[in-house]
């Protein structure tokens, strides 16, 4: 059976570690399935009553459980481009590539390319191993801007490869007027690869392209990708969920029913369930305001007692 994925999405404070933890509980019963949290401010080893790390470890029958640690993340994602670029551009010895970096460190968008970095080797990693893998994501925005990178990543590495093209072909050029050219870097040859199959930057291009475009149809795949949207039922969680709907249906994402959690907190909740139903067009399922902490198996076991978590894992049918 090929994995299929489930986004857990919601502004922070809304459930969606609860939720993922819970509907993870309830696949493992039929599937092999992992529950992977991707939020810097890691809380699903405490909903677990467990200790979790970047590896998965067995939590139950069925169960494997992670949380990502993005700093490490970042750190592996910036010495991993920094290899590819001394590769890639060994002959180049003016590139001050420990610089670059030290810039990059500080760049807007790091976080969410390392992130995605994450989520991408997961799902590689996963597929021969699981059925299920559940993603606790980080808040709302973040989230919206990670999943979005496997597209805008596909458009630019298409129109760097053309790009890359074009400078193989004008090579080829002047190959033909003046022969291959050849230079000597601290007492190494190096010569200006103009053939495609043999160019190191026309190689990594053409396999982040691959990459991007597998995880970009992945998430479009309403048979394997899955959105489970987790609010309160208060209007600024209705607003944000709504902008998340707008981008998420933009991308092309499959979404499925909302869960509208700690319903009953307030004498207008059922007002305002009606209004989301409403404003959303979708299916709405309500948990219960609980007070007691949701912290252990236990606890999330009868959490999920509440309502069926499978109904948002693709292709099952109660």
């Amino acid at each position: 059976m090929a994995l299929r994925l489930v986004y857990s999405v919601g502004k922070g404070g809304v459930g969606k570690t609860t939720c993922a933890a819970a509907l993870a509980l309830q696949s493992a019963r039929t599937w092999r399935t992992l529950v992977v949290s991707l939020d810097p401010a890691h809380n699903l080893g405490d909903v677990l009553g467990a200790t979790l790390a970047d590896s998965p470890t067995e939590q139950a029958e069925n169960l494997w459980a992670g949380e990502i640690d993005m700093e490490a993340a970042i750190a592996r994602y910036l010495k991993e481009s920094a290899e590819r670029l001394k590769q890639m551009y060994s002959y180049l010895k003016v590139i001050n590539i420990e610089g670059y970096l030290d810039a990059l460190r500080l760049s807007p968008g790091i976080e969410e390319y390392a992130t995605l970095q994450a989520m991408e080797e997961l799902i590689r990693e996963a597929e021969p191993r699981y059925d299920i893998l559940v993603f606790d994501t980080p808040p709302t925005g973040l989230t919206l801007r990670v999943l979005a990178l496997p597209r805008v990543s596909l458009l630019w590495g298409e129109r760097l490869a053309r790009l890359r093209r074009e400078i193989l072909d004008k090579r080829r050029a002047v190959e033909r007027i003046q022969g291959e050219r050849k230079f000597v870097i601290d007492g190494a040859e190096h010569h200006l690869v103009s053939d495609e199959k043999s160019d190191a930057v026309m190689t990594e291009l053409n396999e982040y392209v691959a990459r991007m475009k597998r995880l970009a149809n992945l998430q479009a795949d309403a048979s394997r990708c899955r959105v489970m949207p987790v609010m309160n039922a208060d209007r600024l969680s209705l607003f944000e969920t709504k902008r998340a709907f707008a981008a998420l249906e933009q991308l092309g994402m499959p979404i499925g029913s909302v869960i509208v959690n700690k319903a009953g907190l307030k004498s207008t909740d059922s007002r305002t369930v009606e209004e989301i139903r409403a404003e959303l067009r979708r299916e709405v399922r309500t948990i219960p305001f609980i007070e007691a902490d949701l912290c252990g198996r236990a606890a999330v076991e009868e959490f999920g007692q509440h309502i069926d978590f499978r109904e948002w894992i693709p292709g099952h049918s109660a």
